[in-house]
């Protein structure tokens, strides 16, 4: 299920928080004796590393205080209408286009850089480092899957939301460069003495060693091409509705897959992922996407059209689209009736997402309490794949980390 927040109570939440400073993790390492052997010859050869072991620990990380600021800092926009939103008219007295101007700018969801504090843009960065320790004091591979998984999960996409907050304003993160590396190849991270870039988290740990594809929907890229970023981290007893929930979204966007008059357009991330989990692309990937399609979207998938890959959106996902806010300030209040400082950018945010809110609601996707309902498709496909285990792991050790 979705949760439809409303834009206010981001700016809200998110113009006064404050995340505390990170707290050491209490962590007891894992003793295995596994020896780590050579690296492949291949650039995007799986790093041996971090191949999954036997389950021999119960160790489950805990993700509480990551869980909060993402609740407070990131606004789901909920299920696809499958509408190109139109043009942007400019503001008052000027011709200048600012703010969100994609045709799938109502899609997915928005992290609100604007808005966050010098202390909360601190305090993610260390989060990150924090991160990067655990998975350096503890052996990765030796617990059970679901937790590995979470762990690089949220490793990837704390680490691309930290990059992002230390350049911003930025437009496009993709053109974001550590040491004129592109943000996605460069080696920013380092585990067990293996600098990793968030490419080879993806590419090099996740797809060759997680069979079923869903796993391509837990990575955030920054941008509103990207699969979306939740409002919650994952954890190894989440992960299940959480690709779900990511996975549904994605697949009934436009940015997802849509039909055109001679194709069927599929986004840029099925490319990537096609040599793990689409060999026979077209066949094996319609495949795939029926399994999450509503009723509505199944028809454009199953039409007799070549697939192609569509342009990829590489807008940063934020609420103002990557421009530093203008100083005009819209005459917007809270449910209360206080003033909230928002720009022009924004409130054209707000003024679009309400409308998109209308819509939904005609359509019955939302409740009263505002929860929005996604109908299960019954399908052979979608059967238990041993890669993503049970979620009844006993704890023995629990290491916080917070923010």
């Amino acid at each position: 299920m979705y949760k439809l927040k409303n834009i206010a109570a981001i700016v809200t939440a998110t113009s006064v928080l404050v995340l505390p400073s990170v707290a050491p993790a209490q962590v007891q390492a894992q003793l295995t004796g596994s020896a780590v052997t050579t690296l492949g010859a291949s650039s995007l050869a799986p790093i041996a590393t971090f191949i999954p072991q036997a389950q021999t620990s119960k160790t489950r990380l805990d993700y509480g205080v990551l869980n909060d600021a993402l609740y407070y800092s990131v606004l789901p926009l909920g299920p696809s209408t499958r509408r190109r939103m139109g043009r942007v008219e400019p503001q008052t007295g000027t011709r200048s286009l600012t703010g969100h101007r994609s045709p799938y700018r109502l899609e997915g969801s928005r992290i609100s850089f604007s808005l966050l504090s010098d202390d909360y843009k601190g305090a993610l960065s260390d989060y990150q480092k924090d991160l990067e320790r655990i998975g350096n004091e503890i052996d990765l591979t030796r617990m059970s899957r679901n937790e590995q998984l979470a762990y690089w999960f949220n490793l990837h996409n704390v680490t691309m939301i930290a990059k992002i907050v230390e350049e911003y304003p930025v437009r496009r993160p993709s053109k974001i460069k550590v040491n004129g590396v592109p943000i996605d190849e460069a080696k920013i991270l380092n585990v067990k003495g293996v600098p990793l870039s968030l490419k080879d988290i993806r590419e090099r740990i996740v797809y060759p060693n997680w069979k079923n594809p869903n796993v391509i929907y837990g990575f955030f890229r920054g941008d509103i091409g990207s699969p979306a970023i939740l409002d919650s981290a994952f954890t190894g007893q989440n992960l299940t509705s959480g690709l779900k929930t990511s996975a549904t979204e994605f697949v009934n966007s436009l940015r997802g897959v849509h039909e055109i008059s001679n194709a069927r357009k599929v986004s840029r991330v099925y490319q990537e992922a096609a040599p793990y989990y689409f060999p026979n692309f077209e066949a094996d990937l319609e495949r795939h996407l029926l399994v999450y399609a509503r009723e509505d979207v199944r028809p454009e998938i199953i039409v007799a059209k070549p697939m192609s890959i569509d342009k990829y959106d590489d807008v940063v996902a934020d609420l103002v689209g990557g421009s530093r806010p203008s100083i005009a300030r819209a005459n917007v209040t809270d449910a209360e009736g206080n003033p909230l400082p928002i720009s022009y950018e924004l409130a054209q945010l707000m003024r679009e997402f309400e409308q998109k809110r209308t819509v939904l609601k005609r359509r019955g996707l939302i409740q009263s309490g505002g929860t929005v309902i996604i109908e299960d498709i019954d399908t052979s496909s979608q059967v238990y794949d041993p890669n993503i285990d049970p979620e009844s792991s006993v704890v023995t050790t629990r290491p916080t980390t917070g923010l």
